[in-house]
């Protein structure tokens, strides 16, 4: 059953937020779910999340699993931020680069990892995958890494003039380093990747947790087998996000400026 007769309150809250329009009226007037939801539903949940009753529970599908209010745990409306708090908290996130040499806790980055796979996905297909080093060692080797391949490819001397100083400018001597990566023939694989890094970096702010976007990295695990390698990654899968992740060393007291926006409106 899709719908408890004995709660819906026919409101049609699930039928406006389908995105594939799979939900319809049965002839009285309660949502039942099209045929073409065996092959098209993406399990996105909004029929459940969004019923102010409770009433909605996807069934197992071919493409999708159960899904029931008991899944969806409640918004705690007390859990809320004011617009001030929101806008501060976002505007005052920093790209940070000096980090204390305390290592996060495994169980503190399990928790960030766990609020960034709710980041919005092409079809909801959730296709990014995490690895990240459990020490400094292991970041400064991927570091080492980069460096190599920017000194084949004749790149970044100045990079690599300053690793030869024992100063990485690579890494920035992170405690961690979190690598995103998807199938390389998914629906949009880099901007999956990309949003997934961006709810991981602002849930480590809201930890006290500094982040940096690793381009570096990036760049070199495109093409550079050594770092493939060393990363373990699988075949036919490519790196399109890496965060350093880290303590900041220092905190920031203010918020610096940025450009106006630039806005044109179309009639």
């Amino acid at each position: 059953m899709f719908a408890d007769t004995d709660l819906c309150k026919r409101c049609g809250a699930c039928f406006d937020e389908c995105p594939y329009d799979l939900i319809v009226e049965d002839k009285e007037g309660f949502p039942r779910l099209r045929p073409a939801a065996r092959k098209t539903c993406i399990a996105c949940g909004h029929c459940v999340a969004v019923c102010p009753v409770g009433a909605l529970t996807l069934p197992d599908l071919p493409m999708t699993p159960r899904l029931a209010p008991e899944h969806c745990p409640p918004l705690d409306r007390e859990l809320g931020v004011s617009l001030e708090q929101a806008y501060q908290f976002l505007r005052g996130r920093r790209s940070v680069r000096s980090f204390r040499k305390k290592p996060i806790p495994e169980g503190v980055v399990a928790e960030l990892l766990d609020v960034a796979r709710f980041a919005p996905s092409a079809k909801n297909g959730q296709p990014a995958r995490w690895i990240v080093t459990r020490s400094r060692e292991a970041t400064r080797r991927l570091a080492g890494l980069t460096v190599e391949f920017m000194a084949i490819n004749n790149v970044f001397p100045g990079v690599i003039k300053n690793w030869e100083k024992g100063l990485d400018k690579v890494l920035h001597g992170a405690p961690h380093v979190a690598v995103a990566h998807a199938p390389e023939d998914g629906f949009n694989p880099a901007e999956d990747c990309s949003l997934a890094a961006a709810y991981l970096e602002l849930a480590g702010h809201a930890h006290g947790i500094g982040a940096c976007w690793a381009g570096f990295l990036m760049e070199a695990a495109e093409g550079y087998g050594p770092i493939r390698d060393v990363l373990g990654l699988p075949e036919g899968h490519g790196v399109y996000a890496a965060l350093m992740l880290g303590y900041p060393r220092y905190r920031y007291a203010r918020i610096p400026r940025r450009r106006e926006v630039e806005l044109r409106w179309l009639d």
